[in-house]
């Protein structure tokens, strides 16, 4: 089997992003237009997911799947034994999004607004929030060796904060 092959799971729950990412289009932009722009929006979700696939394939790691749920597109992959790597990987992501941005701007009526859509899809995905890949990239370089994914973390009194609640918790190996 080819490595680039990797199985892509449609999970009930994501059926539910798909038809808020048609209903977002329609509101935009009617009935044609809508069903386009908001399979467009589900298709960058999936590249998104691509771009790190392809990284970590690239890059030795092996993926499981990918797919749409609830919380939108994932992928399963094992993590990167290298610091390097898994930077590499979990920014692949949004430099995805940031690809799509010039060539969708060229799209006629609605490039414009999923050339944004992108932009924002990069931008968010690089701030260090819970389940982000911005997240994950500053864990990975700014914890210490041996210490997994979790970066110890004090307030301002230096204090020292507890891990748990910094823990991803969406992280599936």
């Amino acid at each position: 089997m080819c490595r680039f092959m990797v199985p892509f799971r449609m999970q009930a729950t994501g059926w539910f992003v798909l038809a808020t990412c048609i209903l977002l289009g329609m509101w935009f932009y009617g009935w044609r237009l809508g069903l386009a722009a908001g399979i467009a929006i589900t298709a960058s979700l999936l590249l998104h997911e691509m771009g790190h696939m392809v990284a970590a394939i690239l890059l030795g790691v092996p993926v499981r799947e990918f797919g749409l749920c609830l919380w939108g597109a994932y992928n399963r992959r094992a993590r990167a034994v290298r610091r390097r790597d898994e930077v590499l990987i979990s920014a692949a992501g949004p430099l995805m999004n940031l690809l799509l941005v010039l060539p969708l701007l060229y799209v006629p009526v609605i490039g414009s607004r999923l050339a944004l859509c992108n932009l924002s899809l990069c931008i968010v995905n690089l701030l260090p929030i819970p389940s982000s890949d911005g997240l994950r990239i500053l864990r990975t370089m700014w914890a210490p060796a041996g210490a997994g994914h979790v970066v110890p973390i004090s307030n301002r009194r230096g204090a020292p904060v507890p891990a748990q609640l910094f823990e991803d918790k969406s992280r599936a190996a």
